[in-house]
């Protein structure tokens, strides 16, 4: 369900709350790969709104955050995914969540902290987004189907779309060998961003 304006919603949270299955650099994978996959084949719209849920995240969680691993992600978010970013909600947070703010604030720029809100629960998203767009397992409002149900429905459709995956995996991407000048990625991301092999004779 998009927003009055037309903008539609972009919600996460975790499924499983146990920190030792927490990956960011997957979670962030699947996150860029639904992203690709939905303007595959859903085009553009005419704003986008990110809501990341928070329940269930501990500092424990946050121990497992990489801070190169966020400046990657802040940097696809505000120079690389084609779409209008309207609003970047983080809801039910806690004490964990000034943790998370002071390792993104330095990789944001002014028009992200514009759109960035943060909040303690749920009902003061009401303002932005209409309750009844939540599953409705997470809001008492909430008409869309279960988080459990669009979940396994995005995993079937990350499947069914293996082949595509693998084709622009090998074909649409950047060939840093034919760029003239020198490799930005090595300025944005240090070492690990540039490292490719390591051959040790």
């Amino acid at each position: 369900m998009p927003t009055k304006e037309g903008y539609k919603l972009i919600y996460t949270r975790l499924i499983d709350y146990e920190p030792s299955h927490f990956v960011y650099n997957d979670i962030m994978k699947y996150f860029t790969m639904m992203m690709d996959l939905w303007l595959y084949t859903e085009g553009t719209a005419k704003g986008h709104i990110i809501i990341v849920d928070m329940e269930g995240v501990t500092f424990t969680h946050a121990g497992r955050l990489s801070p190169i691993g966020i400046k990657k992600f802040l940097y696809y978010l505000q120079e690389a995914i084609p779409i209008r970013l309207m609003g970047l909600h983080f809801i039910n947070t806690n004490a964990v969540m000034d943790i998370i703010l002071a390792m993104m604030k330095p990789f944001m720029k002014k028009e992200l902290m514009e759109v960035l809100h943060i909040h303690t629960t749920k009902d003061t998203l009401a303002k932005f987004v209409p309750l009844e767009a939540f599953p409705c397992d997470i809001s008492l409002n909430g008409s869309a189907k279960s988080l459990k149900e669009q979940h396994k429905e995005q995993l079937k459709k990350l499947e069914d779309h293996r082949e595509w995956f693998l084709k622009d995996e090998a074909t649409a991407r950047v060939n840093e060998a034919l760029r003239v000048g020198e490799n930005k990625t090595m300025d944005l991301f240090g070492v690990e961003g540039s490292f490719k092999k390591l051959d040790i004779d």
